[in-house]
């Protein structure tokens, strides 16, 4: 009998990252090691449970980069570069481990076999993945929402609230676009809310957003059914709260899931284990070793003495932890829907690059966890959050506190000693960006075309990944140089269309260069004065 309903909901993205001036940008791998290890096992397991005809809803979030990324025809041809690559090192590992270890030589076909899938799956969908999630999405198995333009921290940008409407405008009209309709709901990047962005979302039709729990927890008033409804606020805007439990058993470095000792070890690499001379092939040409893909080891108890990947004994164990998850949501729905008056919902929002990149057998997980949703007896139903609207339109009215999935669930971790210096230089761009275009009328085409390059570099300069790279400590000096780079072409293109000098030659340049959004209109930073 169902008392409740789960909603699983994936977030991916990936900052905007081409580089065609260069022979090989180690940045665009993080495309190249995302397709490989998340999407388009994703893609095949959701494939392979339509193939199985079971049942299934689940939600799925794109960024507009990302989007943009798998559409992209020269990153594409990068990415089949990569793959053929790949696949050409497993096939070589075959012959290497063959008399070295059964336990490898096993892993190692298993590894060859398992990219010639990928590679047939990618050249199934036209070498365009988007192609995959528009037929999802026309299926009715996955409901796609949006994401801000840029993945910019909106209530950071809050500070120029047009600024924020930009970001979202252009995450509408990007989705639009790529899927032929308009998006029902939206990931706040980083699940990051503050006061005022509900009515822009109202202003773009978003009827709901994922948030945050501690965000509908401290709400006011505060809700009486806790996590487990949604609220609407004042803009008559819902908000679906991350349920804790959930989040824990999949998130957690010390009790998830994900830390068993049976998956796969994600930082033990043949990049950076076999003898330069073998390996050099297939890193990067400048001999820096990186990750090929191929890992040969087990968690083992998080040891320094591993022991070798067994994939049986890792797939055993994911039937186990499926079942445990569903279990649990069993457990939670069943005390929850004798307390409220109303059904209850649990909201589990994951990154997506979780499954299958940090997480190795996080798709296989997946897989499972929705064959055993499936099943009869069951207290719960997997739906989306509009499904759950379009059944239960009245909710409690209540305003979301401020707050973020971040640590310390504020903006910290994008607002701190080791990146702060970067909001003086995007907003003083909001503000040259916002006067321009209240500012200018009856633009020559150059004129125009500089303009909405200008939106262009100020969207990438606001992308949160920078500010989120340099609190890690991880590639930061590339992190600082894209801020650098962007905000540096914007403030040229402002003195340029002001002085009336735009240099074509250079616009042309860097228009090949930052190419992402070419239907752009700078004219979503006009209005909402501040």
């Amino acid at each position: 009998m169902i008392k409740g309903y789960v909603s699983l909901i994936l977030h991916a993205h990936l900052p905007f990252v081409r580089h065609p001036e260069v022979k090989e940008a180690l940045e665009e791998r993080w495309l190249f090691e995302a397709i490989t290890e998340c999407y388009l096992p994703l893609i095949q397991i959701f494939d392979k449970l339509l193939k199985e005809k079971v049942r299934f809803r689940i939600t799925l979030s794109i960024t507009p980069t990302l989007m943009a990324m798998l559409e992209d025809k020269y990153l594409n041809e990068k990415y089949l570069e990569y793959i053929l690559k790949t696949l050409k090192l497993s096939k070589l590992e075959i012959g290497r481990t063959f008399n070295l270890n059964e336990e490898l030589r096993k892993t190692s076909l298993f590894y060859n076999k398992r990219y010639n899938e990928l590679l047939q799956i990618y050249k199934e969908y036209n070498q365009n993945l988007m192609n995959a999630f528009r037929k999802f999405d026309k299926l009715g198995c996955m409901d796609i929402i949006t994401s801000a333009a840029t993945h910019g921290l909106l209530p950071l940008l809050m500070v120029n609230p047009q600024a924020a409407r930009a970001q979202i405008a252009m995450g509408v009209k990007a989705y639009t676009e790529a899927l032929g309709h308009a998006p029902n709901g939206i990931w706040l990047p980083e699940c990051a809310y503050s006061y005022g962005l509900d009515s822009i979302l109202k202003e773009f039709g978003i009827k709901y957003f994922i948030s945050e729990g501690i965000g509908v927890l401290n709400a006011c008033p505060k809700p009486i059914y806790g996590t487990y409804a949604p609220i609407e606020t004042q803009e008559k805007v819902y908000v679906f709260p991350r349920d804790m439990e959930s989040s824990h058993q999949v998130w957690s470095r010390t009790l998830g899931y994900p830390g068993d000792s049976n998956y796969r070890e994600f930082y033990r690499d043949i990049g950076f284990e076999l003898p330069i001379e073998y390996i050099a092939p297939y890193i990067n040409p400048e001999g820096i070793r990186i990750d090929t893909g191929l890992k040969y080891y087990k968690i083992t108890d998080h040891t320094d003495n591993k022991e070798y990947y067994n994939r049986d004994k890792a797939m055993m164990v994911v039937k186990k932890h499926a079942k445990h998850f569903s279990n649990s949501r069993n457990a939670q729905i069943s005390v929850a829907s004798v307390r409220m008056e109303k059904t209850p919902i649990i909201t589990c929002p994951y990154d997506a690059e979780l499954f299958g990149h940090w997480w190795f057998e996080g798709p296989d997980f997946i897989y499972e966890f929705i064959k055993e949703s499936a099943k009869e007896n069951n207290y719960y139903e997997l739906i989306t959050p509009l499904d759950y609207l379009n059944k239960y339109s009245i909710n409690e009215i209540s305003t979301p506190n401020p707050s973020s999935w971040g640590e310390n669930g504020d903006f910290s971790v994008w607002l701190n000693p080791t990146n702060h210096w970067i909001y003086r230089e995007i907003h003083d761009c909001e503000d040259k960006m916002f006067w321009m275009a209240n500012t200018y009328k009856g633009l020559s085409e150059l004129q125009e075309r500089g303009l909405n390059q200008a939106v262009r570099e100020l969207l990438l300069a606001q992308a949160s990944d920078w500010a989120f790279i340099m609190k890690n400590n991880t590639a930061v000096n590339y992190a600082k140089r894209r801020v650098f780079t962007h905000v540096e072409r914007f403030n040229k293109l402002y003195e340029t269309i002001i002085s009336e000098e735009i240099d074509e030659k250079w616009l042309e340049e860097i228009e090949k260069l930052d190419n992402i959004f070419p239907s752009i209109d700078y004219r979503i930073y006009k209005g909402m004065p501040k």
